[in-house]
């Protein structure tokens, strides 16, 4: 039983570098290099309500690591999150109620 397994483990690392080669020869692609000086950035990305909601999935983790539930720090964080993203929001986004008719 030893000589077979033996000549098993030998047969597996003798045949392991036959059977490990390359499929294809691998293309490189030329990177494409901006042309302008200015750092690329998307127009809507605003990073104070980055840093809202940054800052509020830290403290809704921190929040939720007091918990003794499992997965708490997740929807702690996930809360803080939108909760940040809240806080940070502007007005427009919101539906406004009418007044009332007098």
């Amino acid at each position: 039983m030893r000589k077979l397994m033996f000549a098993a483990i030998l047969s597996v690392i003798a045949f392991g570098p036959v059977a490990a080669r390359a499929g294809e020869q691998s293309v490189l692609v030329p990177s494409v290099v901006p042309t302008s000086a200015t750092p690329i950035a998307s127009e809507g990305f605003d990073r104070d309500k980055a840093f809202a909601i940054g800052a509020g999935i830290i403290v809704g983790a921190a929040a939720g690591s007091a918990l003794s539930l499992r997965g708490a720090v997740i929807i702690g964080a996930v809360a803080g999150g939108l909760l940040g993203a809240w806080w940070y929001g502007d007005s427009s986004e919101f539906a406004t109620l009418e007044p009332r008719k007098k």
